[in-house]
């Protein structure tokens, strides 16, 4: 049996998801991740990666041998042997992770300083991922049914507008609404947009977890998006000097891309039964701290008792007690902070 919850990344520090250096010429020297249609993603490689470090880290500061060899166990039994062991063909990983896709941005407003910005391609993306995630989770059907319903209206609302749609933003209160004359406007990343206020937008936090800052939102058509999340997207110049002469060292200036803060994202996660049976994996990591089998057989057993159920609902369980992890990199510079919240 299989079961899946959602996973929302919450950045609470400017994060950098790296996709390495870009070619000479290119904007930024060290860009975020892009999925195929140019906005922000955190590649399920990434986000796996740190999921796995984060439990790795808990075998390595272990007080006991038994909290060791439990944490290796969890470790092995959910992601797979380590790759390149010698291990790696015995069996696979019991999870799935998928990308992480961009669901709301900050944008900048003239109104109230920032308001999140979505567009029903972004929308699309969580409609896709709740149809999934419902197949495991019946009681998520009521969320897929809502943004479903969402993302239609949305997009009836800009296909009436015809060739005026690409100025027009669709916001769910007047927080970050102004007057031009009689016109009510909404300037987003220094862009001015005709708002029209439509409360029903206020429900996508009922189809969210708590934790994030409920703001007003705006919706604006694909067009409009791509342009907009890219000015949302933090850009800091990074400098190496040389401490004896005070001079920038060869190679020592660059830029680097950030999501900004408070972006929320969106993954799904789905555990399947262990492809290996705990108490195997358990035995064979204890064997490595003890050399007398019955020894090793009851260390393995104490392990095990204390990590309780490793089935897949069990997994997801121990995934679920993560709160926050650093995601990206530049953690000495205060960079790649997020919240992980949990939903199924």
């Amino acid at each position: 049996m299989s079961v899946a919850k959602l996973l929302f990344v919450y950045t609470l520090t400017p994060l950098h998801p790296g996709a390495g250096r870009t070619v000479a010429g290119g904007p930024v020297d060290l860009p975020i991740q892009r999925d195929e249609f140019g906005f922000p993603v955190i590649w399920s490689s990434s986000l796996k990666g740190v999921l796995r470090s984060n439990f790795t880290l808990k075998a390595k500061n272990a007080q006991s041998e038994e909290e060791q060899v439990a944490w290796e166990t969890f470790v092995r039994a959910a992601f797979g042997p380590e790759p390149a062991s010698p291990e790696v063909s015995e069996h696979s990983s019991a999870i799935s992770v998928l990308d992480a896709r961009l669901l709301v941005i900050p944008a900048r407003s003239l109104k109230g300083v920032w308001c999140y910005l979505t567009s029903p391609h972004l929308l699309s993306y969580y409609r896709a991922y709740l149809e999934i995630a419902s197949e495991y989770a019946p009681q998520l059907k009521r969320n897929f049914e809502g943004i479903n319903k969402l993302e239609e209206t949305v997009k009836k609302v800009f296909e009436s507008k015809g060739a005026d749609a690409d100025r027009i933003a669709l916001v769910s209160d007047e927080r970050c609404v102004i007057r031009s004359g009689q016109r009510p406007v909404v300037v987003l990343n220094e862009e001015e947009f005709t708002a029209e206020v439509r409360s029903e937008l206020v429900g996508i936090w009922n189809l969210l977890p708590a934790g994030t800052e409920q703001r007003s939102i705006a919706v604006v058509t694909d067009n409009a998006a791509e342009r907009l999340v890219r000015k949302s997207l933090v850009i800091q110049p990074r400098i190496r000097l040389n401490y004896e002469k005070k001079t920038v060292v060869s190679g020592g200036l660059w830029d680097e891309e950030h999501l900004p803060q408070r972006t929320l994202m969106v993954s799904l996660v789905v555990a399947k039964q262990p492809r290996q049976s705990p108490e195997n994996i358990a035995e064979k990591v204890a064997r490595g701290l003890k050399k007398n089998e019955v020894e090793a057989k009851e260390l393995a057993g104490k392990a095990l008792k204390s990590l309780g159920n490793l089935d897949a609902a069990g997994i997801l369980d121990r995934f679920s007690e993560l709160g926050f992890v650093v995601l990206g990199g530049k953690e000495t510079v205060g960079k790649g902070i997020a919240k992980l919240l949990w939903y199924a």
